[in-house]
């Protein structure tokens, strides 16, 4: 309808602005709107209405480039934030800027293992295994992320009581096929599901309200094109 073309249009301005504009800022931390800006990226591209915004996003994954920070160190007092660091790393090679290596060798101990706290870090093991799917040919440090992560999710799954049913879905899902080798509208669809149960967690809800109408009005526009195919 109309009214459905109006309220998409406002609100895909809204959400180019979100992309566009700096992030509240933290008390001044730039690793904070860093943050910030990788989520709700990674929130539009998962939730299928990136398509809208690939200028911006490129834009904006530029300035994120440009600061030169990779997360890796000092963050959260452990000596890392993982789930964040993986991500930038993932956004900024899905976008085909050249992107170090060197902060997942911090990742490890003297002795050359992954540090054992990483593996109680779900939310970063995920981030680490998405990121890790994206590894050219002879990057040994990501082949051995990719196996350690996929092992501790699995082990999460089995041993892990505490974490909750949407993030038991959301590894789950990963597990079966990561977001890099997903189809967009099947990867939509969870992740609509997905926000919506963590909707605190989400920037601005203006942006799951416009994936939600992004969706439905674009499963309108197939189901007539079907119709009139079979015509």
């Amino acid at each position: 309808t109309e009214q459905r073309h109006r309220e998409h249009e406002v609100l895909k301005e809204d959400v180019r602005k979100l992309v566009l504009n700096e992030t509240k800022s933290r008390g001044d931390d730039d690793k904070a709107i860093v943050a910030d800006k990788l989520r709700l990226i990674d929130a539009v591209q998962r939730l299928g209405v990136g398509y809208h915004f690939e200028a911006e996003i490129e834009e904006a994954l530029e300035k994120v480039h440009d600061m030169g920070e990779d997360l890796f160190t000092n963050f959260d007092g452990r000596g890392t934030d993982l789930y964040h660091a993986a991500l930038r790393f993932r956004l900024l090679r899905q976008q085909g800027f050249p992107v170090s290596l060197d902060g997942f060798r911090k990742l490890k101990n003297s002795e050359g293992r992954f540090k054992e706290w990483l593996s109680r870090d779900e939310q970063g093991l995920l981030s680490l295994y998405e990121a890790a799917h994206i590894a050219f040919h002879g990057e040994d440090i990501l082949d051995e992320a990719l196996t350690f992560a996929t092992k501790n999710l699995k082990s999460i799954l089995l041993t892990n009581k505490n974490i909750s049913n949407a993030v038991q879905r959301q590894i789950d899902f990963a597990l079966f096929v990561p977001a890099w080798k997903c189809v967009p509208r099947s990867l939509a669809r969870h992740s609509l599901d997905f926000y919506s149960d963590q909707g605190a967690l989400l920037q601005n809800q203006k942006l799951l309200t416009f994936a939600k109408l992004d969706f439905n009005m674009l499963q309108s526009y197939h189901k007539q094109e079907l119709r009139e195919i079979s015509e």
